[in-house]
């Protein structure tokens, strides 16, 4: 019975709202198909209400109203500005019905750039975690080397990743291994300031009572110093991600043959505005997914917090 409560929302009528919108008159050059749009919207609303049923927390709960709310309304007023009273420019925004359609004609294209895109970001940051992580516990830990290492971090990490890019580009072989070094680079300093203030910021009195049974180096950096610093390391893999994202979009818009960024900017030579919608809704779409799933990793490393 409470799990049918849940399912009273305003945002069930925002959703009605938003199809009700789709079959309305349109009055553009190009008249989209509404049943596109319209799956969308069924689509989202199905997955709204899964989460609804799974969510425990009453703050939860009211988060996913509020963001689903949110995309609802959006899309409705989407299709209002473009489609049906074409209140801003057409050729340049195109209607949700349009964009959808021509998501799901790409579809196949879109998914293998984002394979491409996926294993590059993959390799880079896993590269960068099994790196900067026992780096920034060492630093971290052994004070007088660490604020050296501090400032030569503060230093290399101010530098914007994109300038190492033509460097990449003449030095390394391949596309792929340029865009991976970027990535590695982008999200390496992150997470080691993220390693080194949790390691800093560690209660003195955790480390001295671990002390008191002389463990080894290795035990204190992995099993003591590293569980206790969590919650900054998370921090600064989660902002080493999405700056991975945006390079990594950067570096195929400059120089690559695929991925999700080549795709936009493929069609931004052509003028293609439905397509560069497409990309960019969708590059929105899998970089929001994959932030959400690390989150989720975090709240199951970080329990103790809640």
């Amino acid at each position: 019975m409470k799990r049918v409560k849940r399912l009273l929302s305003v945002t069930h009528i925002l959703f009605l709202a938003a199809l009700f919108i789709q079959f309305m008159p349109s009055h553009t050059k190009k008249i989209g198909d509404p049943k596109y749009s319209a799956g969308l919207l069924l689509i989202l609303e199905i997955a709204y209400i899964i989460l609804i049923l799974l969510r425990r927390k009453q703050d939860r709960i009211k988060t996913t109203n509020g963001v689903f709310g949110v995309i609802f309304s959006f899309i409705g007023i989407w299709t209002l500005l473009t489609a049906k009273f074409v209140l801003i420019p057409q050729d340049i925004f195109k209607a949700p019905d349009v964009v959808t359609e021509q998501f799901v004609s790409d579809l196949p294209r879109l998914m293998n750039d984002l394979a491409v895109s996926m294993i590059t970001i993959t390799t880079g940051y896993i590269l960068a975690l099994i790196t900067a992580i026992p780096i920034g516990l060492f630093l971290g830990w052994n004070a007088q080397v660490g604020k050296v290492g501090e400032q030569i971090a503060n230093f290399l990490g101010s530098i914007p990743p994109i300038v190492f890019i033509p460097y990449t580009l003449a030095l390394l072989p391949t596309f792929k291994s340029c865009s991976i070094f970027v990535i590695f680079i982008t999200a390496f300093f992150p997470i080691l300031s993220g390693t080194m203030s949790g390691v800093q910021n560690i209660n003195k009195t955790t480390i001295e009572s671990a002390k008191i049974f002389c463990p080894s180096k290795p035990y204190m950096l992995y099993s003591v110093l590293l569980p206790a610093s969590l919650p900054q390391i998370f921090d600064g893999c989660n902002m080493g991600l999405l700056l991975s994202f945006i390079l990594l979009t950067s570096a195929e818009m400059i120089g690559g043959n695929s991925g999700i960024g080549f795709y936009i900017q493929y069609y931004t030579n052509f003028g293609n505005f439905t397509r560069i919608m497409v990309g960019i809704v969708f590059l929105g779409t899998i970089v929001t997914l994959v932030t959400n799933l690390v989150k989720a990793i975090e709240a199951r490393f970080l329990r103790w917090k809640n």
